[in-house]
């Protein structure tokens, strides 16, 4: 039986990871721009919040963070699900964020231009 080749290289998960703390850290501090930087620009967002579903651009997640500023006290736990070559989906559980909510994220991502970026970020808040 031939070898097989194994392409979940090592320094892809900590890319990955990377580009899943960088989104929190853009949490924590209230950095729009680095919320930016790791979502590909036609990003999308969807889940629920206390009102029901909320379907809607990424530039809900960047006016919300300009306009909550921090969230200093921000815990997450990231953890990746799964990865391909080129795609992964990364699971972050949040506690603390602005107004003491909590929120679990899945992050989809994909490699382009060997980058890995963001495409779809699903989530469910937590209030109380």
């Amino acid at each position: 039986m031939p070898a097989n080749k194994n392409n979940n290289a090592i320094l892809d998960y900590n890319n990955i990871l990377d580009v899943a703390r960088s989104y929190v850290e853009g949490l924590r501090t209230g950095n729009v721009d680095q919320l930016k930087d790791t979502f590909h620009s036609k990003g999308l967002m969807a889940g629920f919040m206390p009102d029901g579903q909320l379907i809607t651009e990424l530039q809900f997640l960047y006016d919300f963070t300009a306009e909550s500023g921090e969230a200093p006290e921000v815990k997450a736990h990231v953890s990746i699900l799964h990865k391909t070559d080129t795609a992964a989906v990364v699971l972050v559980e949040l506690e603390n964020l602005q107004g003491g909510v909590g929120s679990t994220d899945y992050l989809s991502m994909l490699l382009i231009d060997g980058k890995w970026k963001v495409l779809s970020k699903v989530f469910n808040l937590y209030w109380g």
